[in-house]
C-alpha cells in the first residue's frame, strides 16, 4: 500500500499525530494524496471514524484508525503505533476484515423515498412525549405490534456503542448478525410490544409501518445523521449490497481488545494472570 489517504479530526492531539504521521511515511516514501489510495488512514475517535466510513466508503478502499480520542473501539491503533504503522504498510502484516452495511429506505408522510446507510447502528425513535407505535413485520410476516420510544438496529462492531448501552447484547464483530434493540417498551394490559433484543441472521428483512405517522414524529438516523426532518410512515432495514473493510494488525484479538475498551475501562481491579483479582 502505497497511497495514503488521511483523515483527522481537528483535536490539537488529531493535528500533532498527522503531522509526526506525514513526516514518518514520507521518511518511507510512502504517498500521501486525497485520490485514489490504497488505503483511509483516520485519526480520531469513533466519531471521526464513522464520518471517514460515510465520506470515503464509496471508495471501497480499507480504513484503518488511530485512536485520539476517548473510547476509541473501532481505531484500534494508538498514537505511539506510528511507526509499527508503517510497517504494517511496507510488510504486509495485516488482514482485513468485511463488515457489511445496513441500508435504511424511509418513506415519509409526503411520499418522499430516502435511503442511507449504517456502519454502526440505526436509530427509530418518537420526538414528542408520547409513545411511538408501530407494526413490525419480519421477513414480510406480522411480527409485532410496538408501542415505546423506538429501537436501535445494530450491527454486531456497532453493538459496542448506543446498543449495549441500550440493553442491547455484546456481539463478536466478525458474526454475520445484527440485532433489534427496543427502548423502552410500554407493555400493560393492552401492549404487549417486544421487551427483549433480538439477534437476527444477517438475511433478515424488516419492515416498520409507523401508526399514526402524521401526528407523531418518528426520525431515523444512520450512525447518528438524521434522514430527514420530515415525518417518517414506513421504514425498510436489511443488509446493504455494499460493505466496508476494515485493516486489523494480524496480533488483533478481539477478546482482548473488547475486555480492555469495555470491560476494564481503565478499572484498577480487573485480573492479573499471576495474582487474579
Amino acid at each position: 500500500m502505497n497511497r495514503v489517504l488521511i483523515h483527522y479530526n481537528n483535536k490539537k492531539e488529531s493535528i500533532e499525530v498527522r503531522r509526526k504521521l506525514e513526516r514518518i511515511l514520507r521518511e518511507r516514501q510512502i504517498a500521501i494524496t486525497e485520490t485514489n489510495p490504497d488505503i483511509v488512514v483516520v485519526i480520531g475517535g469513533d466519531g471521526t471514524m464513522l464520518s471517514a466510513i460515510r465520506q470515503y466508503r464509496m471508495l471501497e478502499k480499507p480504513f484503518i484508525g488511530i485512536n485520539t480520542g476517548t473510547l476509541g473501539f473501532l481505531p484500534t491503533m494508538l498514537p505511539k503505533e506510528l511507526a509499527k504503522f508503517a510497517d504494517l504498510l511496507q510488510k504486509g502484516n495485516f488482514h482485513i476484515e468485511n463488515y457489511p452495511l445496513l441500508k435504511a429506505r424511509a418513506k415519509t408522510i409526503t411520499g418522499e423515498i430516502l435511503e442511507d446507510y449504517a456502519f454502526n447502528e440505526i436509530l427509530v425513535k418518537h420526538l414528542e412525549p408520547k409513545l411511538m407505535e408501530a407494526k413490525l413485520y419480519v421477513n414480510r410476516k406480522p411480527f409485532n405490534y410496538f408501542t415505546g420510544d423506538g429501537f436501535i438496529i445494530s450491527t454486531p462492531i456497532g453493538a459496542t456503542g448506543y446498543g449495549i448501552w441500550a440493553g442491547g447484547v455484546a456481539t463478536h464483530s466478525e458474526l454475520k448478525v445484527y440485532q433489534l434493540i427496543p427502548l423502552h417498551p410500554n407493555d400493560n394490559s393492552i401492549n404487549r410490544p417486544l421487551k427483549i433484543p433480538m439477534i437476527v441472521p444477517l438475511d433478515t428483512v424488516m419492515k416498520f409501518d409507523i401508526i399514526k405517522a402524521e401526528k407523531r414524529e418518528v426520525i431515523v438516523a444512520c450512525d447518528g445523521m438524521k434522514m430527514s426532518n420530515k415525518y417518517i410512515s414506513e421504514l425498510d432495514i436489511g443488509v446493504a449490497a455494499i460493505s466496508v473493510n476494515i485493516v486489523r494488525m494480524n496480533d488483533f484479538d478481539y477478546f482482548d481488545f473488547f475486555k480492555r475498551k469495555i470491560v476494564d475501562k481503565g478499572d484498577f481491579r480487573t485480573i492479573n494472570e499471576d495474582q487474579g483479582f
